[in-house]
Protein backbone atom coordinates (compact mmCIF):
# COMPACT_ATOMS: atom_id res chain seq x y z
CA UNK A 1 0.00 0.00 0.00
CA UNK A 2 1.48 3.34 -1.08
CA UNK A 3 0.56 6.37 1.06
CA UNK A 4 -0.12 9.58 -0.85
CA UNK A 5 -0.28 13.23 0.15
CA UNK A 6 -1.86 15.61 -2.35
CA UNK A 7 -0.96 19.29 -2.16
CA UNK A 8 -3.82 20.84 -4.13
CA UNK A 9 -6.46 18.15 -3.83
CA UNK A 10 -9.37 20.18 -5.20
CA UNK A 11 -7.65 21.36 -8.39
CA UNK A 12 -7.57 19.54 -11.72
CA UNK A 13 -4.48 17.46 -10.92
CA UNK A 14 -5.68 16.72 -7.41
CA UNK A 15 -9.07 15.54 -8.60
CA UNK A 16 -7.50 13.37 -11.30
CA UNK A 17 -5.13 11.89 -8.72
CA UNK A 18 -8.08 11.01 -6.52
CA UNK A 19 -9.76 9.34 -9.48
CA UNK A 20 -6.67 7.17 -10.05
CA UNK A 21 -6.74 6.23 -6.36
CA UNK A 22 -10.49 5.59 -6.55
CA UNK A 23 -9.83 2.95 -9.25
CA UNK A 24 -6.93 1.38 -7.28
CA UNK A 25 -8.07 1.25 -3.65
CA UNK A 26 -5.96 -1.80 -2.87
CA UNK A 27 -2.73 -0.10 -4.00
CA UNK A 28 -3.05 3.46 -2.75
CA UNK A 29 -4.16 5.26 0.40
CA UNK A 30 -4.76 9.00 0.73
CA UNK A 31 -2.87 9.99 3.88
CA UNK A 32 -3.13 13.77 3.54
CA UNK A 33 -4.81 16.40 1.42
CA UNK A 34 -4.21 20.13 1.21
CA UNK A 35 -6.60 22.76 -0.07
CA UNK A 36 -6.87 26.51 0.29
CA UNK A 37 -10.48 27.18 1.26
CA UNK A 38 -12.94 25.10 -0.79
CA UNK A 39 -14.70 23.66 2.26
CA UNK A 40 -17.45 21.89 0.32
CA UNK A 41 -15.03 20.06 -1.96
CA UNK A 42 -12.62 19.11 0.80
CA UNK A 43 -15.47 17.87 3.03
CA UNK A 44 -16.53 15.53 0.24
CA UNK A 45 -12.95 14.27 -0.11
CA UNK A 46 -12.61 13.67 3.64
CA UNK A 47 -15.85 11.69 3.67
CA UNK A 48 -14.79 9.52 0.73
CA UNK A 49 -11.06 8.97 1.34
CA UNK A 50 -10.76 9.47 5.12
CA UNK A 51 -7.30 11.10 5.11
CA UNK A 52 -5.67 11.22 8.49
CA UNK A 53 -4.35 14.75 7.88
CA UNK A 54 -5.98 17.74 6.18
CA UNK A 55 -4.46 21.16 5.49
CA UNK A 56 -6.51 24.30 4.96
CA UNK A 57 -5.08 27.78 4.53
CA UNK A 58 -7.00 29.24 7.46
CA UNK A 59 -8.34 27.52 10.53
CA UNK A 60 -12.07 26.85 10.76
CA UNK A 61 -12.90 25.24 14.10
CA UNK A 62 -16.56 24.59 13.26
CA UNK A 63 -15.47 22.78 10.09
CA UNK A 64 -12.89 20.73 12.02
CA UNK A 65 -15.55 19.57 14.50
CA UNK A 66 -17.38 17.82 11.65
CA UNK A 67 -14.49 15.35 11.30
CA UNK A 68 -13.38 14.18 14.71
CA UNK A 69 -10.93 11.55 13.45
CA UNK A 70 -8.98 13.99 11.28
CA UNK A 71 -5.92 16.05 12.25
CA UNK A 72 -6.18 19.53 10.75
CA UNK A 73 -3.18 21.65 9.85
CA UNK A 74 -3.09 25.23 8.64
CA UNK A 75 -0.74 28.12 7.91
CA UNK A 76 2.77 28.01 6.47
CA UNK A 77 4.01 25.54 9.09
CA UNK A 78 1.03 23.27 8.50
CA UNK A 79 1.73 23.00 4.77
CA UNK A 80 5.31 22.00 5.50
CA UNK A 81 4.15 19.49 8.12
CA UNK A 82 1.74 17.72 5.77
CA UNK A 83 4.43 17.56 3.08
CA UNK A 84 6.77 15.75 5.45
CA UNK A 85 4.47 13.25 7.15
CA UNK A 86 6.40 10.22 8.33
CA UNK A 87 3.92 7.76 6.80
CA UNK A 88 3.81 9.47 3.37
CA UNK A 89 5.51 7.70 0.46
CA UNK A 90 4.84 10.20 -2.32
CA UNK A 91 3.94 13.89 -2.29
CA UNK A 92 1.87 15.12 -5.23
CA UNK A 93 2.68 18.80 -5.67
CA UNK A 94 -0.20 20.45 -7.52
CA UNK A 95 -0.69 23.87 -5.88
CA UNK A 96 0.05 26.61 -8.46
CA UNK A 97 2.72 29.20 -7.76
CA UNK A 98 5.66 29.09 -5.36
CA UNK A 99 3.66 28.51 -2.19
CA UNK A 100 4.89 24.91 -2.04
CA UNK A 101 8.55 25.77 -2.57
CA UNK A 102 9.56 25.47 1.10
CA UNK A 103 7.33 22.41 1.76
CA UNK A 104 8.79 20.59 -1.25
CA UNK A 105 12.34 21.35 -0.11
CA UNK A 106 11.41 20.01 3.33
CA UNK A 107 9.89 16.89 1.74
CA UNK A 108 13.06 16.27 -0.28
CA UNK A 109 15.13 16.51 2.89
CA UNK A 110 12.84 13.85 4.40
CA UNK A 111 13.54 11.71 1.30
CA UNK A 112 9.95 11.74 0.03
CA UNK A 113 9.33 10.93 -3.63
CA UNK A 114 7.92 14.00 -5.38
CA UNK A 115 5.22 13.84 -8.05
CA UNK A 116 5.66 17.30 -9.53
CA UNK A 117 2.83 19.10 -11.33
CA UNK A 118 3.75 22.58 -10.10
CA UNK A 119 6.29 23.71 -12.68
CA UNK A 120 6.90 27.01 -10.86
CA UNK A 121 8.96 25.19 -8.22
CA UNK A 122 11.62 24.27 -10.77
CA UNK A 123 11.27 27.50 -12.75
CA UNK A 124 12.23 29.70 -9.78
CA UNK A 125 14.55 27.34 -7.87
CA UNK A 126 15.69 24.72 -10.36
CA UNK A 127 19.32 24.62 -9.26
CA UNK A 128 18.38 24.40 -5.58
CA UNK A 129 15.77 21.67 -6.08
CA UNK A 130 17.86 19.49 -8.40
CA UNK A 131 20.92 19.81 -6.16
CA UNK A 132 18.93 18.77 -3.10
CA UNK A 133 17.28 15.86 -4.92
CA UNK A 134 20.72 14.51 -5.83
CA UNK A 135 22.06 15.06 -2.32
CA UNK A 136 19.17 13.16 -0.67
CA UNK A 137 18.68 10.60 -3.44
CA UNK A 138 15.10 11.72 -4.08
CA UNK A 139 13.21 11.04 -7.29
CA UNK A 140 11.32 13.94 -8.84
CA UNK A 141 8.71 12.38 -11.12
CA UNK A 142 7.12 14.86 -13.54
CA UNK A 143 3.34 14.82 -13.89
CA UNK A 144 3.02 17.33 -16.73
CA UNK A 145 2.22 15.19 -19.77
CA UNK A 146 5.13 16.57 -21.81
CA UNK A 147 7.80 16.09 -19.15
CA UNK A 148 6.34 12.76 -18.15
CA UNK A 149 6.65 11.68 -21.79
CA UNK A 150 10.28 12.82 -22.00
CA UNK A 151 11.04 11.08 -18.69
CA UNK A 152 9.80 7.83 -20.23
CA UNK A 153 11.42 8.35 -23.64
CA UNK A 154 14.79 9.18 -22.10
CA UNK A 155 14.84 6.04 -19.95
CA UNK A 156 17.94 4.03 -20.86
CA UNK A 157 19.23 6.71 -23.27
CA UNK A 158 22.78 7.97 -22.78
CA UNK A 159 23.13 11.73 -22.81
CA UNK A 160 25.78 11.60 -25.54
CA UNK A 161 23.21 9.92 -27.80
CA UNK A 162 20.63 12.72 -27.48
CA UNK A 163 20.42 15.16 -30.35
CA UNK A 164 17.29 17.06 -29.28
CA UNK A 165 14.10 16.73 -27.27
CA UNK A 166 10.71 18.04 -28.34
CA UNK A 167 7.93 19.29 -26.10
CA UNK A 168 4.61 19.32 -27.90
CA UNK A 169 1.94 22.00 -27.59
CA UNK A 170 -1.65 21.94 -28.79
CA UNK A 171 -1.33 25.62 -29.67
CA UNK A 172 -4.18 26.70 -27.42
CA UNK A 173 -7.49 28.18 -28.62
CA UNK A 174 -5.96 30.72 -31.02
CA UNK A 175 -3.45 28.67 -33.02
CA UNK A 176 -3.76 29.39 -36.75
CA UNK A 177 -6.17 32.29 -36.18
CA UNK A 178 -5.57 35.91 -37.11
CA UNK A 179 -4.72 38.06 -34.14
CA UNK A 180 -7.61 40.14 -32.88
CA UNK A 181 -8.10 42.72 -30.17
CA UNK A 182 -10.35 42.55 -27.13
CA UNK A 183 -10.20 38.77 -26.73
CA UNK A 184 -12.74 37.68 -24.13
CA UNK A 185 -12.07 35.49 -21.11
CA UNK A 186 -14.45 32.87 -22.49
CA UNK A 187 -12.43 32.77 -25.74
CA UNK A 188 -9.19 32.22 -23.81
CA UNK A 189 -10.61 29.51 -21.55
CA UNK A 190 -12.04 27.51 -24.45
CA UNK A 191 -9.04 25.16 -24.75
CA UNK A 192 -9.63 22.71 -27.61
CA UNK A 193 -8.06 19.64 -25.94
CA UNK A 194 -7.24 19.83 -22.23
CA UNK A 195 -9.45 20.60 -19.24
CA UNK A 196 -7.24 22.62 -16.92
CA UNK A 197 -7.40 25.33 -14.28
CA UNK A 198 -7.97 28.90 -15.44
CA UNK A 199 -4.41 30.11 -14.85
CA UNK A 200 -2.71 27.35 -16.83
CA UNK A 201 -5.33 27.65 -19.59
CA UNK A 202 -4.47 31.34 -19.99
CA UNK A 203 -0.77 30.43 -20.01
CA UNK A 204 -1.51 27.91 -22.75
CA UNK A 205 -3.16 30.65 -24.82
CA UNK A 206 -0.18 33.02 -24.43
CA UNK A 207 2.28 30.10 -24.80
CA UNK A 208 3.93 31.14 -21.54
CA UNK A 209 3.07 27.69 -20.23
CA UNK A 210 5.39 26.26 -22.86
CA UNK A 211 8.10 28.77 -21.91
CA UNK A 212 7.97 27.48 -18.34
CA UNK A 213 8.01 23.90 -19.61
CA UNK A 214 11.23 24.61 -21.52
CA UNK A 215 12.82 25.87 -18.30
CA UNK A 216 11.48 22.88 -16.37
CA UNK A 217 12.83 20.44 -18.99
CA UNK A 218 16.25 22.06 -18.70
CA UNK A 219 16.38 21.25 -14.98
CA UNK A 220 14.61 17.90 -15.02
CA UNK A 221 16.82 16.41 -17.72
CA UNK A 222 19.97 18.53 -17.38
CA UNK A 223 19.84 19.63 -21.02
CA UNK A 224 21.11 22.88 -22.57
CA UNK A 225 18.43 25.08 -24.13
CA UNK A 226 19.79 24.44 -27.63
CA UNK A 227 18.67 20.82 -27.26
CA UNK A 228 15.09 21.70 -26.26
CA UNK A 229 12.52 22.51 -28.92
CA UNK A 230 8.75 22.83 -29.22
CA UNK A 231 6.36 21.51 -31.86
CA UNK A 232 2.74 22.52 -32.28
CA UNK A 233 0.74 19.30 -32.33
CA UNK A 234 -3.00 20.10 -32.30
CA UNK A 235 -4.16 16.52 -31.74
CA UNK A 236 -2.20 16.24 -28.45
CA UNK A 237 -1.56 12.52 -28.98
CA UNK A 238 2.26 12.71 -28.95
CA UNK A 239 3.36 14.36 -25.72
CA UNK A 240 7.13 14.37 -26.09
CA UNK A 241 9.85 13.09 -28.40
CA UNK A 242 13.56 12.41 -28.15
CA UNK A 243 15.66 12.64 -31.29
CA UNK A 244 18.82 10.51 -31.09
CA UNK A 245 22.08 11.20 -32.86
CA UNK A 246 21.55 8.33 -35.33
CA UNK A 247 18.30 9.87 -36.57
CA UNK A 248 15.99 7.64 -34.50
CA UNK A 249 13.11 9.42 -32.75
CA UNK A 250 11.38 8.01 -29.68
CA UNK A 251 7.94 9.38 -28.93
CA UNK A 252 5.38 8.79 -26.18
CA UNK A 253 1.81 8.54 -27.44
CA UNK A 254 -1.32 8.49 -25.29
CA UNK A 255 -4.84 9.81 -25.17
CA UNK A 256 -4.83 13.40 -23.77
CA UNK A 257 -5.89 12.53 -20.23
CA UNK A 258 -3.93 13.62 -17.16
CA UNK A 259 -4.87 10.43 -15.33
CA UNK A 260 -2.39 8.57 -17.55
CA UNK A 261 0.80 10.41 -16.44
CA UNK A 262 -0.54 10.55 -12.87
CA UNK A 263 -1.03 6.77 -12.88
CA UNK A 264 2.51 6.36 -14.22
CA UNK A 265 3.91 8.47 -11.36
CA UNK A 266 1.89 6.77 -8.61
CA UNK A 267 2.87 3.29 -9.83
CA UNK A 268 6.50 4.06 -10.73
CA UNK A 269 8.70 2.10 -11.39
CA UNK A 270 5.97 -0.42 -12.23
CA UNK A 271 3.08 0.01 -14.64
CA UNK A 272 -0.55 -0.64 -13.88
CA UNK A 273 -3.25 -1.95 -16.22
CA UNK A 274 -4.90 1.10 -17.75
CA UNK A 275 -8.61 1.62 -17.38
CA UNK A 276 -8.48 4.97 -19.20
CA UNK A 277 -9.19 5.62 -22.85
CA UNK A 278 -6.78 4.06 -25.35
CA UNK A 279 -5.78 5.42 -28.75
CA UNK A 280 -7.33 3.68 -31.73
CA UNK A 281 -4.85 4.47 -34.51
CA UNK A 282 -7.31 3.14 -37.06
CA UNK A 283 -9.58 6.05 -36.17
CA UNK A 284 -7.10 8.67 -34.99
CA UNK A 285 -6.59 10.20 -38.43
CA UNK A 286 -3.68 12.41 -39.37
CA UNK A 287 -1.26 13.76 -36.76
CA UNK A 288 0.15 17.19 -37.50
CA UNK A 289 3.37 18.82 -36.31
CA UNK A 290 4.42 22.41 -36.92
CA UNK A 291 7.60 24.19 -35.80
CA UNK A 292 7.43 27.26 -33.58
CA UNK A 293 9.40 30.43 -34.10
CA UNK A 294 12.22 30.46 -31.55
CA UNK A 295 12.18 34.27 -31.83
CA UNK A 296 8.69 34.52 -30.35
CA UNK A 297 8.76 36.59 -27.11
CA UNK A 298 7.73 33.64 -24.91
CA UNK A 299 10.47 31.43 -26.37
CA UNK A 300 13.15 34.11 -26.00
CA UNK A 301 12.10 34.67 -22.37
CA UNK A 302 12.48 30.96 -21.67
CA UNK A 303 15.93 30.78 -23.24
CA UNK A 304 17.09 33.89 -21.39
CA UNK A 305 15.80 32.45 -18.10
CA UNK A 306 17.89 29.30 -18.63
CA UNK A 307 20.94 31.30 -19.65
CA UNK A 308 20.85 33.89 -16.85
CA UNK A 309 19.18 31.94 -14.02
CA UNK A 310 19.24 33.77 -10.67
CA UNK A 311 16.49 36.37 -10.28
CA UNK A 312 15.46 36.35 -13.96
CA UNK A 313 13.12 33.31 -13.95
CA UNK A 314 11.73 34.35 -10.55
CA UNK A 315 10.67 37.73 -11.93
CA UNK A 316 9.39 36.11 -15.13
CA UNK A 317 7.23 33.67 -13.19
CA UNK A 318 5.94 36.17 -10.62
CA UNK A 319 5.15 38.84 -13.20
CA UNK A 320 3.30 36.39 -15.41
CA UNK A 321 1.32 34.96 -12.50
CA UNK A 322 0.11 38.39 -11.44
CA UNK A 323 -0.60 39.53 -15.01
CA UNK A 324 -2.75 36.46 -15.60
CA UNK A 325 -4.53 37.08 -12.30
CA UNK A 326 -5.33 40.66 -13.37
CA UNK A 327 -6.63 39.42 -16.72
CA UNK A 328 -8.88 36.86 -15.01
CA UNK A 329 -10.25 39.69 -12.85
CA UNK A 330 -10.93 41.84 -15.92
CA UNK A 331 -8.31 44.46 -14.98
CA UNK A 332 -6.20 44.13 -18.14
CA UNK A 333 -6.69 42.80 -21.67
CA UNK A 334 -5.39 39.44 -22.84
CA UNK A 335 -2.99 41.13 -25.26
CA UNK A 336 -1.49 43.15 -22.37
CA UNK A 337 -0.15 40.08 -20.54
CA UNK A 338 3.13 39.39 -22.37
CA UNK A 339 4.10 43.09 -22.89
CA UNK A 340 3.59 43.78 -19.18
CA UNK A 341 5.64 40.74 -18.20
CA UNK A 342 8.40 41.81 -20.60
CA UNK A 343 8.49 45.31 -19.09
CA UNK A 344 8.85 43.98 -15.56
CA UNK A 345 11.57 41.52 -16.55
CA UNK A 346 13.48 44.27 -18.35
CA UNK A 347 13.18 46.70 -15.43
CA UNK A 348 14.23 44.43 -12.58
CA UNK A 349 17.58 44.57 -10.82
CA UNK A 350 19.21 41.27 -11.77
CA UNK A 351 20.94 39.17 -9.14
CA UNK A 352 22.73 35.92 -9.96
CA UNK A 353 22.96 34.06 -6.64
CA UNK A 354 19.73 34.06 -4.63
CA UNK A 355 18.41 32.24 -1.57
CA UNK A 356 14.94 30.81 -0.97
CA UNK A 357 14.07 33.87 1.13
CA UNK A 358 15.18 36.17 -1.69
CA UNK A 359 13.10 34.19 -4.20
CA UNK A 360 10.00 34.94 -2.14
CA UNK A 361 10.88 38.65 -1.92
CA UNK A 362 11.67 38.93 -5.63
CA UNK A 363 8.42 37.17 -6.51
CA UNK A 364 6.53 39.68 -4.38
CA UNK A 365 8.35 42.60 -6.04
CA UNK A 366 7.48 41.32 -9.53
CA UNK A 367 3.79 41.05 -8.65
CA UNK A 368 3.75 44.52 -7.11
CA UNK A 369 5.43 45.91 -10.23
CA UNK A 370 2.87 44.31 -12.53
CA UNK A 371 0.04 45.88 -10.51
CA UNK A 372 1.80 49.25 -10.65
CA UNK A 373 2.21 49.11 -14.43
CA UNK A 374 -1.31 47.79 -14.93
CA UNK A 375 -2.62 50.73 -12.89
CA UNK A 376 -0.76 53.12 -15.17
CA UNK A 377 -2.57 51.63 -18.18
CA UNK A 378 -6.03 52.53 -16.86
Amino acid sequence: MRNIVILGSTGTIGQNTLEVVRRNRKKFRITGIACQKNREAIASQIEEFAPKYVYTEERDISFEHRFSGTTFLYGEEGLEEIATLKEADIIICAIPGIKTLKPIIAAIKKKKTIGLATKEVLVVAGDIITSLSKKYGVKILPIDSEHNALFQALKGVKKKDISKVYLTASGGPFYGMEKKRDISLDDVLAHPVWKMGKKITVDSATMMNKAFEIIEAHYLFNLPYKMIDVLIHPEAIVHGMVELTDGTIKGIFSFPDMKIPISFVLNYPRRNDCCWQHIDFGKAGLLHFYPVDRKEPWFLLALKAIERKGSFPVVLNGANEEAVSLFLKGCIRFEDIIPLVQRVVDSHKYKKDISIEEIILIDRWAKDKIRELAGDKK
